[in-house]
């Protein structure tokens, strides 16, 4: 179940991440070996160190890159409004950074990245079965 995080990650749920302490401790893994897993499956990976990340043990992240990329373009006047970066793997390096409240503009294009069905203002996204 805690895997569904990464392994769900596609052409709707374009990013997805665990905690390394979650992928050490419950799941008994590695980063690298998850990380392998989701490459084999065509996604990008990106670990991040807590030092370098809003996750308190640091994260890897798994995303699926044009998915992702088509997201960010579809809604790039609500991606520069909120100040994110429009690149995909800069972005997956933004979010892991840097972490947004709900009511913060750059929420709903988060959420939708992650593939949550509710969006708290979905008229910022031009294609709402992003976030399906």
């Amino acid at each position: 179940m805690l895997l569904r995080s990464l392994t769900d990650v596609g052409a709707t749920k374009p990013i997805g991440y665990l905690p390394l302490y979650t992928i050490k401790e419950f799941l008994r893994s590695d980063p690298e070996t998850i990380a392998a897993d989701a490459v084999m499956r065509g996604l990008t990976t990106a670990q991040f160190a807590q030092n370098a990340c809003c996750i308190k043990s640091g994260a890897l992240y798994a995303y699926h890159r044009a998915a992702l990329g088509d997201l960010l373009r579809e809604n790039a006047a609500a991606v520069r409004v909120a100040g994110l970066p429009l690149d995909p793997d800069e972005f997956v390096a933004h979010v892991a950074a840097n972490w947004y409240e709900m009511g913060h503009e750059a929420h709903p294009l988060i959420a939708a990245a992650f593939g949550e069905k509710f969006v708290e203002n979905p008229a910022v996204l031009s294609r709402p079965e992003h976030y399906q």
